[in-house]
Parts: structure tokens; sequence; C-alpha cells
């Protein structure tokens, strides 16, 4: 029995981990920890919002505050966590989209790319909003991610030879919707969303290797998917250092 029992412990050890087609390490039951982690944050800076203006102001994010006049670059992150007080809608519909979109593509992707591809959508639409918005028109939310996550969706869809008729759809009611309603940064909607296909495209391009070592397939994939990854963080942070030039409070 003894040798019985060590061979079927070899025989687990050296059998191939089940991935995804992205290289998730599939895991029976396992919860969008990430997805749920974004939503809660948000949701607990929302009720800080409801008690003090400061934290709004404090976290929102506008062109000038990644200037000459004032370096702040962390808003182009926290700025997405931070929804407008005064409009509930705001936030419930960014925490229901990452929701109902996130449980699809966390598992998919493992929550280290997923994390990546929030971080770099967020970063993406506030690099937009450098570019597009006027020097002091303050932009706060999720949306940039969310689009992001939508981006991200219709390319991985594809990969995978799903129907994206649903996907095309939602994000063209959401974009028409972002130039109908005002108030509504179209830009960071922009930004987010070519950043999420992007980081999409270069997940599930990198081809998985031809060596008969599974786990070291695995291993080269990812490490060329973290480089990509990478590679669009440094092109984002460029971005923002040519941006910052352009900025003027008085035009």
């Amino acid at each position: 029995m003894d040798c019985l029992e060590r061979a079927r412990t070899d025989w687990q050890r050296r059998r191939p981990t089940p991935r995804s087609q992205f290289g998730a390490v599939i895991r029976p039951g396992q919860r969008p920890v990430v997805t749920f982690t974004v939503i809660g944050l948000c949701i607990a800076v929302y009720a800080l919002q409801l008690f003090s203006d400061a934290v709004t102001a404090s976290l929102w994010y506008a062109p000038l505050q990644t200037s000459a006049w004032a370096f702040e670059p962390w808003r182009m992150l926290t700025s997405a966590l931070v929804h407008s007080p005064s409009n509930a809608m705001h936030l419930l519909f960014n925490m229901f989209a990452i929701w109902f979109v996130g449980r699809a593509l966390e598992p998919a992707l493992g929550r280290a790319r997923y994390g990546a591809l929030l971080l770099l959508s967020a970063l993406g639409g506030s690099v937009a909003v450098l570019f597009l918005t006027p020097a002091m028109t303050p932009t706060l939310g999720a949306s940039g991610a969310v689009f992001g996550l939508f981006g991200a969706l219709f390319i991985l869809m594809r990969a995978t030879g799903s129907q994206t008729g649903g996907i095309l759809t939602l994000i063209a009611i959401n974009v028409v919707i972002s130039f109908v309603i005002p108030g509504i940064s179209w830009q960071g909607h922009f930004g987010g969303l070519v950043t999420g296909a992007i980081c999409a495209l270069l997940l599930s391009k990198v081809p998985g290797g031809r060596s008969p070592d599974a786990q070291k397939n695995a291993r080269r994939r990812s490490l060329w998917q973290g480089l990509g990854l990478l590679g669009v963080a440094i092109l984002l942070i460029a971005l923002t250092a040519v941006g910052m030039q352009f900025v003027n409070p008085y035009a």
C-alpha cells in the first residue's frame, strides 16, 4: 500500500496543473476575490465621502494635478475609487458592471492578471483625461476600469471563438450614454476601453510554448504576459510624462 500511495502522490505531482486558455490556474469553487475587494473598497470610500466632502476632493483627478502647478500622480488611480456623492446610481452602475464582468474574467485570467487589467485600465482612463479634458475639470469614478473590462471581455471572447454580439451591443450603448448624458467623462471611458483591449490582446496572443513540460510552458507564458503588461504600464507612464507638459490652466 505504501508503494501505491507513493506512486499515486508522484503521479499527482507530475500531473499538469489545469489552466484556462489564458494561463490561470483552475480551482473548483474559486471566488473572485479581487472583484469583491474592489467593490468593497469603492463602497467603503463612498461611505466616507458621504460624511466628508474632503474625501472626494482629495482623491479625484484633474489634469492640473499632473502638471508643473501640482504633482499628485496617485490621483490617476485613486479617482477610480470615488464616485459622485450626490448620485448613488453612479456607484451602483459601476459596481454592478465590475461584479457582472469580473466574475467571468477573474477566474479566466487569474487574480494577478485581472488585478493588473483593472489598474492599467483605470490608469489608461486617466491618461486620456490628461490629454483630452480641460486642466481644471475633475473626474472621478471606476468607469475607466469598467470600460477596460468591457474591452478586455470583447477581445477574450473573440480569442475563444465566442459570440461577441452581446458585449458589442453593451459597449455601444454605454458609448452613446457617455456622449448623450452631460457630466460623463467620455475621455476616461475611451482611455479605459482602449487600454483594456490592448491588455487583453497581450494576454491572449502570448504563445504557450512548445516544450513537453506543461509547467515550463505555463511559466514562460506568464513571464511574457507579465512583461507585456509591464510594457503597457511603462507606456502609460511615458504618456503621462509627455501630457503633463501640455497642461495649461489658463487655456
